[in-house]
């Protein structure tokens, strides 16, 4: 029989080992939940992996082709002879861009038929380019037109004088086709031929790349394509190996400039930037020694407080007496300065032949952006030419250009006032306290960004402003565009030192922000004008070929890379091979193809044979022409292999180099800083002296490396900016007298003196600097005497050789007109009279100028090659 207590502890065991089995199979099921989620972390974590892996193995694959593919770049070929390269818009309608091309080679040879063009097709940017090539006889009639100098025979009185095609065997090397024009100077005269083609009187309605351009009677066509984007670049090309050798003696050294080598290259305006910069960065030598003496010697301890001035011992005044001392040293040197560059400027003038040149307005061709209301005869040459009247480009520029620039200033300014106050509020409530004081940040930040935002909105302004002026010369226009940038630069760079000098009075803080601005601005200058734009060059060269060669497998493309590169080896020890070949059609004319590659497409003597032998061959193959004066065949070489590229494609995407201008703005800068404010901070031209030296290598190279060749520009002086420096000159007295006043020493010599009897001895002390630069510039002549010897010479020369000359020719019979008095000369006559003289030279562009007959003189001894 069962005792019945044993049926409990039975229940209980049974209780207890189903509890058991609950929390077995819950712990077994926690654990499957944990597997589960670890597998699926796992996977998830080997997916990463995987695409990590994957991404990292595709970023390696892809950074090889994209080197790979860089080679092709690295090994352009280099471009047969060319003095001027037309880029034109890319497009995806072949059709369209071919229609283009043709319309644009169709009106430059109406025009200028004598003119050589080649068509090639760029493979980077998927475009066309005409490559403008000029005869002999043709760049010498335009090397009169462009007032070319060249050096003049001894027996016909020497020296330099402008080239006269009608006296060509006056000149020195006239025999030498190659020799006698630099390219430098066969771009000027392409280009001029390019630029003065202009629309007839009707003016000119075309529809190209599915838009309507027209262009009205007398504007300049090729400028207005470029506006209207259908033209993106109009370039010279270099010269290879010059331009290593140039870097070689330029980047590379730090010698002596090559000026002659610069100027022949680049051009004198560019020669005389760099002239000027080496002149300044040696005359900048002696207050940087001067300053750093001074700076280790007198300390220049500058009281903060009036108590402080109170206590001065005899240290003190010792700095008082130097600071003074320094900034009446820096009114004496800025004057020496700019009296010795006027000298230097003349003598390089001189000796590059440009020192004679005629400045005057009507004696120079018209902008090709100049937009006339209608054709007048120029009231010099006679020849016909677009005419702006004078009262509508007053009533522009006085009535809107100057009061926008001025009102922008000024709001500027008081922006710049506004936020200086902010920033001493932010100071006051914020300074002390450590999370806070992060706000006091704030307002210089803000400041930052509005002088670069307001920078670029003012540059695109003063370019606006300048256009609508409708300026008719080069010079104009950009004396003009200089008044306007440098007034708003000197507002943004100096307005904050003024602010601290003369409002917080605080010579301190003075010292600190001026080498702060100074500081900051050469260094970050210097990185953006080299550095940046050469890395973003590579980088956009290396995303184009990688592009251009996407279609490509890898060995397909590593063969052709090796391929590119035994050319280039090849190339390098011969010389390169004219031109590149062009697909015309079918197989079968394969002889006909090879004979066209060998050749200019257009230009050649035997243009007209050439043209009847194309179309015949093309009669059976139904192919049309768009120019009956050109024949076009496909535009693209041939694909059988793979993409090649040459150098002018490469300096076809670079970066334009219009003008010097941002160059002399950021010397200009730095003299101002020096002149007006470093008795406050004596290393400052210490600063700028260092910078100056690393700025010429670093201009020369952004110009050999990083930007397109420009073109060269005759001048004889540095523009505008003398009458700049010049005038900052005059500023500088002023602002170093008020810093004497601010000094203190005033007060110390004179305790007694009142406020406005300081004012008097400052204003006397500044009157007598004045009158100190006035009788400098007076003693010192701008021009050296063995200058004036040698003009007056060469100018006897002329006249006697006139003389001799004048002898050996008939005496010419003058007619009843020519006897008449010259008050009996009536309008019409005058332009009548003025008509033959024009007659004597050639027309650049027969339909924007009278017709006159050719004068039989042309067959000279040049002959029409």
């Amino acid at each position: 029989m069962l005792n019945n207590e044993s049926i409990p502890k039975y229940d209980d065991n049974r209780t207890y080992c189903s509890d058991a089995s609950n929390k077995k199979i819950s712990q077994l099921t926690n654990d499957s939940n944990y597997s589960e989620a670890q597998r699926q972390v796992s996977g998830i974590l080997h997916s990463i992996r995987m695409n990590v892996g994957s991404l990292i193995q595709d970023g390696i694959v892809k950074g090889q082709r994209l080197a790979l593919s860089s080679d092709l770049w690295r090994y352009a070929k280099a471009t047969t002879h060319c003095d001027l390269l037309i880029t034109l818009k890319s497009n995806q309608d072949e059709p369209e861009m071919k229609q283009v091309v043709v319309w644009l080679v169709d009106i430059i040879k109406t025009h200028e038929p004598q003119l050589k063009i080649e068509i090639r097709h760029h493979n980077l940017k998927d475009c066309y380019a005409l490559y403008l090539t000029a005869g002999y006889k043709s760049l010498l009639k335009g090397a009169e037109l462009c007032h070319i100098k060249k050096p003049v025979k001894s027996c016909f009185g020497g020296g330099l004088r402008e080239f006269s095609f009608e006296e060509a065997q006056c000149f020195i090397g006239i025999e030498g086709r190659n020799t006698f024009l630099t390219d430098t100077e066969r771009a000027i005269i392409v280009k001029q031929m390019v630029d003065m083609i202009r629309a007839p009187n009707g003016g000119i309605s075309v529809t190209l790349l599915n838009k309507t351009l027209n262009i009205r009677g007398g504007m300049a066509i090729v400028p207005r394509l470029i506006s209207a984007g259908l033209i993106e670049n109009v370039l010279p090309l270099h010269n290879a190996e010059f331009l290593k050798h140039l870097q070689h003696k330029w980047v590379l050294s730090t010698g002596e400039q090559p000026l002659e080598e610069i100027r022949d290259y680049f051009g004198t305006e560019i020669a005389m930037y760099f002239s000027w910069l080496g002149h300044m960065t040696t005359a900048l030598w002696c207050p940087a020694v001067l300053g750093l003496l001074l700076y280790f010697v007198a300390s220049f301890k500058y009281k903060t407080s009036p108590d402080d001035g109170m206590k001065l011992d005899s240290f003190q005044l010792f700095s008082d007496v130097c600071f003074v001392c320094f900034a009446f040293f820096n009114c004496i040197w800025s004057t020496a300065y700019l009296e010795s560059w006027k000298r230097k400027q003349a003598e390089l003038a001189f000796k590059w032949g440009t020192y004679d040149s005629n400045s005057d307005s009507y004696l120079q061709d018209p902008r090709p952006q100049f937009r006339g209301d209608y054709f007048a005869p120029n009231p010099v040459s006679g020849r016909m030419e677009p005419f702006y009247p004078a009262w509508k480009h007053a009533l522009i520029r006085y009535g809107i250009a100057y009061p926008l620039s001025f009102l922008f200033v000024i709001c500027t300014f008081v922006m710049m006032l506004f936020m200086f106050q902010v920033q001493d509020m932010a100071d006051y409530y914020f300074g002390s306290h450590f999370p806070y004081s992060l706000i006091c940040r704030v307002p210089m930040v803000v400041y930052a960004l509005m002088i670069i935002l307001s920078e670029k909105f003012y540059r695109y302004m003063a370019l606006l402003l300048n256009d609508l002026e409708n300026y008719r010369t080069d010079d104009e226009y950009e004396d003009f565009l200089i008044s306007k940038i440098v007034i708003f630069q000197c507002v943004t760079a100096f307005g904050s030192l003024f602010y601290i000098a003369f409002y917080l009075k605080d010579m301190k803080r003075l010292q600190e922000t001026l080498a702060t601005l100074l500081i900051t601005r050469q260094i970050t200058q210097n990185v953006m004008e080299t550095a940046v734009p050469f890395l973003m060059e590579k980088m956009k060269l290396s995303r184009l070929t990688y592009k251009m060669t996407k279609c490509m497998s890898d060995g397909t493309l590593r063969r052709h890379v090796e391929e590119v590169r035994r050319k280039n080896v090849l190339d390098s020890k011969s010389t390169p091979g004219p031109t590149a070949y062009f697909t015309l059609g079918s197989p079968s004319n394969e002889g006909i193809r090879r004979r066209f590659s060998r050749r200019r497409m257009v230009g050649q003597d035997n243009e007209l044979h050439l043209l009847e032998n194309l179309n015949q061959a093309f009669a059976n193959e139904e192919f049309q022409l768009r120019c009956p004066r050109l024949p076009l065949p496909e535009f693209k070489p041939s694909s059988t292999e793979g993409p090649e590229l040459s150098q002018a494609e490469l300096e076809s995407l670079m970066a334009v180099y219009d003008r010097p201008l941002d160059d002399y703005l950021e010397m200009f800068i730095q003299f101002g800083y020096v002149l007006l404010f470093s008795p406050a901070f004596p290393l400052a031209a210490l600063c700028v002296v260092l910078n100056n030296v690393v700025e010429i290598r670093v201009d020369a190279f952004k110009l050999c490396n990083t930007v397109q060749r420009p073109f060269a520009r005759q001048v004889k002086d540095i523009g505008a900016w003398q009458k700049a420096m010049e005038l900052l000159g005059i500023v500088g007295v002023m602002v170093n007298c008020a810093l004497i006043g601010q000094s203190g020493l005033v007060q110390r010599i004179w305790p007694d003196l009142s406020w406005g009897g300081q004012i008097l001895i400052v204003v006397v002390l500044e009157h007598f600097i004045l009158a100190s630069k006035k009788f400098i510039d007076l003693a010192v002549p701008d021009v050296p005497y063995w200058i004036r010897i040698e003009t007056a010479k060469q100018e006897h020369y002329r006249r006697e050789a006139f003389k001799r000359e004048s002898r050996m020719l008939p005496s010419s019979r003058m007619s009843e007109e020519d006897t008449s008095p010259p008050g009996s000369v009536t309008e019409e006559t005058r332009h009548h009279s003025l008509a033959p003289k024009h007659s004597y030279r050639r027309s650049i562009t027969p339909l924007a100028r009278p017709n006159h007959n050719k004068r039989n003189s042309d067959s000279n001894c040049i002959d029409s090659k």
